[in-house]
């Protein structure tokens, strides 16, 4: 998947978010059945991204609301949310909206 900050995205169907004592846990779930070799689990700044990640924002827009979240400068910030992301996508934990 091309990930620009132009690009639209959002969570795919088969995942499933439980928040655990602070925590944001990703389960992919195939069929019926849960996949717990697959659990991931995220830093406050990726539970932040992953919730943003509606199908409607481009990534520049949530790169925007990150600088006005978080103390970093905007190019830290656009690098960790472009990494994150791509690990999302590597990940298949995402998909480009249409």
């Amino acid at each position: 998947m091309d990930i620009q900050l132009t690009s639209v995205l959002r969570q795919a169907e088969n995942i499933v978010t439980r928040t655990v004592m602070g925590e944001t846990l990703l389960v992919p779930i195939s069929g019926d059945l849960a996949s717990m070799d697959e659990l991931y689990t995220l830093n406050d700044a990726g539970s932040y991204i992953w919730q943003a990640l509606n199908g409607e924002n481009s990534l520049a827009e949530i790169h925007e609301q990150m600088k006005e979240e978080y103390e970093a400068p905007s190019e830290i910030i656009e690098s960790d949310l472009l990494e994150i992301v791509r690990d999302f996508a590597d990940a298949g934990l995402i998909v480009a909206e249409t």
